[in-house]
């Protein structure tokens, strides 16, 4: 490892560690996850999906954008509609078909949070002109694709455990 390395993952360390980017960049409250109201992760991603499709969409449709089995979907709609973020109406072109889609409770929830979220960002990548924040979203987008293509086995010795010794064990 060059000390540029080091430094940017320490950096980068430090970042993911600093609890006031991690609540800007993590789940917002009524929005599922860890943090959000329900405590489902799978919820605000829901939420997110039907936000940007405002016909609604069958459950078969959302198990295939979100690669879920349609079991999940059916649970986390259940939840969302106990909840009064989602309402199921009936298809107008196929009288099998049931189309969820937000309530009028969820898409307020969700304009809050996307003004909240813009808000957020706008304070967080303030500092940084529009040509930093474009080759920030540029290296940031190479270092996801790097990441991705990273095997974790490459990082670990067989039967060893994490290849440092006397590191210890890394803390995900």
């Amino acid at each position: 490892m060059t000390d540029e390395s080091r430094d940017l993952l320490q950096s980068f360390g430090k970042l993911m560690t600093n609890r006031m980017f991690l609540i800007a960049v993590g789940p917002h409250p009524g929005m599922g996850g860890p943090g959000g109201r329900g405590g489902h992760r799978g919820q605000g991603r829901l939420l997110k999906i039907l936000a940007q499709s405002p016909e609604g969409l069958t459950n078969a449709e959302i198990a295939e954008i979100l690669d879920i089995r349609p079991s999940s979907v059916s649970a986390t709609i259940s939840r969302l509609v106990d909840a009064g973020f989602v309402e199921r109406v009936p298809s107008a072109t196929d009288k099998r078909a049931v189309i969820v889609r937000l309530s009028d409770h969820g898409r307020d929830l969700f304009a809050q949070y996307d003004q909240r979220s813009r808000e957020v960002a706008d304070r967080l990548f303030g500092g940084l002109t529009p040509a930093e924040q474009t080759q920030l979203e540029e290296l940031l987008t190479k270092l996801n694709h790097q990441v991705a293509d990273l095997d974790w086995d490459d990082f670990m010795q067989r039967g060893h455990g994490w290849p440092h010794h006397g590191m210890g064990r890394p803390r995900f």
